[in-house]
């Protein structure tokens, strides 16, 4: 099916069947915060088929976790911050072009592959190499569950910490495998299918373990992981449709980080004509 018509079809078509099938599910057992509803039940999701997505908005646990965080601190995400936005989520783009004063940048190295599914405003943008984004560009970044499909993760979180201010905050939220401790991929998984069936998408090339942070530090990252357990209690994760286990894995570049790298560069620039 041609680009153009999907888009036709999505502006259209779907969301009159996400109206009706919000409608049918209707209930009190759960509820999604971002699009304010009440149903019976989340609906299927994944590949292990988990009940996790809104009938209504399609959000999905991650989704509703991060609203709940943005309502619970609202000074996150607000007005006069510049954010950068990887892999944009219609629900959040939506809400978040319309918050005066933001200067929100969407954007996806497939933008244009996929121009159906994501807004019309995203841009191109390969998070391994950025050379557009200046230094130290933005007060905040959201890149959830996209580093888990590239393969050059180390050189992508590098670069999110170049263009993140320093004092700015990063939201780099991958899929943790409980009891894992080190990052597990293999080059010999190529097909979809091995890699639904290994990773638990079939897109996915590594399942990530508890040497997470380590890897953010190793970037310069000062890592804040949340539990959602401390966040929200057991009553929320099963209202909202949570995950229990999942963290909020926030990383911050600290106020001096800049400042050091600059002085390490100066460094090795006075001692190049002694080397030499």
């Amino acid at each position: 099916m041609q680009p153009v018509i999907k888009r036709i079809l999505k502006q259209t078509a779907l969301p009159l069947y996400l109206q009706f099938r919000g409608l049918y599910h209707k209930g009190n057992k759960v509820t999604c915060p971002c699009c304010k509803r009440s149903f019976s039940r989340f609906l299927p999701l994944g590949v292990d088929r988990r009940p996790g997505q809104c009938p209504r908005c399609r959000s999905n646990e991650r989704d509703r976790a991060l609203w709940l965080y943005m309502e619970k601190y609202p000074d996150f995400i607000n007005a006069g911050k510049k954010l950068l936005h990887i892999g944009p989520e219609s629900i959040f783009y939506r809400y978040f072009k319309k918050m005066k004063g933001l200067h929100y940048t969407p954007a996806d190295k497939f933008a244009l592959t996929f121009e159906s599914t994501y807004p019309s405003e995203t841009i191109y943008l390969d998070i391994v190499h950025m050379p557009e984004i200046p230094d130290n560009m933005y007060d905040v970044i959201l890149c959830s569950h996209v580093l888990e499909y590239i393969k050059e993760d180390d050189k992508a979180i590098s670069e999110l910490f170049r263009v993140l201010r320093p004092g700015g905050i990063a939201l780099l939220q991958v899929p943790i495998k409980p009891g894992l401790e080190i990052t597990y991929e293999d080059d010999s998984i190529t097909s979809p299918e091995q890699r639904a069936l290994i990773f638990g998408d079939p897109g996915h090339i590594r399942f990530y373990g508890e040497d997470y942070a380590d890897k953010l530090t190793a970037q310069g990252f000062e890592t804040d992981f949340i539990p959602f357990i401390s966040l929200f209690t057991q009553e929320e994760i099963e209202k909202y449709g949570l995950v229990a286990t999942d963290d909020f894995q926030l990383a911050k570049k600290s106020s001096w980080a800049n400042e050091i790298i600059q002085q390490v560069l100066s460094f090795q620039l006075l001692l190049l004509p002694v080397l030499l």
